[in-house]
């Protein structure tokens, strides 16, 4: 075991580690922190690196154990330790981390999931997804006014898990429910995970040819997430790998299926499974579990170790239906983590939270914070990417319904420019949104996480408290339009309106 330490110099910003952990960055001289990442047993992406936003960051091989008090960091690791001085910025120092460690490769994903916003079916099906409702929800979609983008039809389309067929009692047609969708310009992508439900033909057969992860007894190993107990396929086994593949490449080739969004695989469940063929740590086989997804270019991850630079979409973990740091106020710091570890292919949790219980139809006016939906989404517009379940027609009001529409209106206006800063992302590895200290140094912006840079000339503030109309941003020097309108002179803190019906957002000039 490795430790190394690392004093914090006056000013110093480190950022990175941890997307769940966004809100409690950057680390400072005055900040205490302890975390054990060597298992990730958070529910987003983690990666091995700090940056400081003096031009210098630390990597390490594997995961590591952080301690920060009294003005120092302190990791502990099995692997490889370096400090690495790399300029004299946050940028300059990301930029060289992202050479040597995570360059892009393979492309971008697809150009849907940043020119439109997704749509997923958990919120409104829950665990009755059946075609139906799957098709009623895609023209509520477009009748609703929403352009057609990717949908995902998430958990209980299949018969159980390990069992990747369609039921056929709540899909009679899938075939024919995919060219419908196809035809209103859906892509339609599928929820998937590695588990196998116990005691079905898929569990048996598995277990026969040794394709399940075991414990230190022999057995296989039967752990618990939250939809119950289940097996886990070996992803360090080619065989294993081969025939989930077969699996998913049929519903490919016999129904036209798109893609899948690749859940679950959290590096928390693997902790028992002692025996597999490649020897894997838990981190490792998450690390698996999304290389397994770049054999399909529509693919969606949360729970992810490693793999940075790669066409993968990284969502951000469900998040509740509340404006504290387990809800709104945390999409802006996990978003702005992510991208500074190198997932520049991210997207927020779906609008207004995935909590579920808050969109029931019983009670529904009593529970839901409308407020919140709105803000959400317009806080989501214009990130790189932007995901509806909840179907805003049902859950709000007339008005703030048309808010929502606008939110995502605004979405695919800029487009164009989310798709540019995709493309170069695939090249430099840079961040979409950014950090005001990645793209403005020496300009006092270090804990800065309430605002963001979408590329270098879009500067967005959404509003992120309850009941507040107008917005306090800090703008940098130069010129910045207010809503591409009204001119401000930067270098100060300027105070805009904002009503419910306004995201502030300034273009740079």
């Amino acid at each position: 075991m490795n430790s190394y330490s690392v004093k914090i110099n006056t000013g110093e910003c480190w950022y990175g580690l941890c997307a769940d952990d966004g809100t409690k960055f950057p680390l400072t001289e005055k900040s205490e922190y302890d975390a054990d990442f060597r298992i990730n047993r958070t529910l987003n992406q983690v990666c091995p690196i700090l940056i400081s936003n003096q031009g210098r960051y630390i990597y390490s091989e594997k995961c590591f154990a952080i301690k920060v008090k009294d003005g120092e960091i302190t990791v502990t690791t099995e692997g490889v330790i370096e400090l690495i001085e790399a300029g004299n910025t946050l940028k300059e120092a990301f930029l060289e981390a992202c050479k040597a460690h995570f360059a892009p490769q393979r492309g971008i994903p697809p150009r849907e999931f940043f020119e439109t916003p997704q749509y997923n079916t958990w919120i409104e099906l829950m665990y009755n997804q059946n075609q139906e409702d799957v098709l009623k929800y895609a023209r509520g979609i477009i009748e609703n006014g929403y352009p057609a983008g990717i949908l995902m039809i998430d958990d209980t389309w299949q018969k159980y898990y390990g069992c990747w067929e369609f039921d056929p009692e709540k899909f009679p047609d899938p075939r024919g429910m995919v060219e419908k969708l196809h035809s209103y310009g859906f892509k339609v992508m599928l929820w998937t995970c590695p588990y196998i439900s116990p005691d079905s033909p898929e569990y048996r057969e598995l277990k026969e040819k040794n394709l399940l992860t075991k414990l230190e007894n022999g057995k296989p190993s039967l752990h618990e997430w939250w939809d119950g107990y289940s097996a886990t396929l070996d992803l360090t086994n080619p065989v294993a790998i081969l025939w989930y593949n077969e699996k998913l490449r049929k519903l490919c080739d016999n129904y036209g299926i798109d893609g899948f969004k690749f859940d679950a695989g959290d590096a928390r469940f693997y902790e028992f499974d002692k025996i597999n063929l490649g020897g894997a740590d838990p981190n490792t086989f998450s690390e698996l579990w999304a290389k397994f997804g770049l054999n399909y270019k529509y693919n969606e991850y949360r729970a992810c170790v490693g793999c940075q630079g790669y066409p993968l979409v990284q969502r951000l973990a469900d998040k509740y239906h509340s404006w504290n740091e387990n809800g709104m106020a945390s999409l802006i710091p996990n978003t702005l983590t992510q991208g500074i570890m190198g997932y520049a292919y991210t997207c927020p949790d779906m609008i207004g939270g995935g909590e579920w219980s808050f969109f029931r139809d019983d009670g529904l006016k009593e529970r839901l914070d409308e407020e919140l939906v709105v803000r959400y989404a317009q806080c989501a517009a214009l990130m790189p990417m932007m995901q509806f379940s909840a179907a805003p027609w049902r859950v709000l009001s007339e008005e703030n319904a048309a808010l929502c529409l606008k939110a995502a209106r605004l979405h695919t206006q800029y487009a164009y420019y989310i798709l540019m800063l995709a493309e170069e992302a695939g090249k430099t590895g840079e961040p979409i949104a950014r950090y005001m200290e990645y793209e403005f140094p020496g300009e006092n912006f270090g804990e800065v996480t309430d605002q963001f840079m979408l590329g270098n000339k879009i500067l967005v503030a959404p509003v992120i408290e309850k009941g507040k109309t107008r917005r306090s941003v800090k703008l940098p020097a130069g010129r910045w339009a207010f809503l591409g309108e009204k001119i401000y002179e930067g270098g100060k803190t300027v105070e805009v309106d904002a009503p419910i019906s306004v995201l502030p957002y300034f273009e740079k000039r």
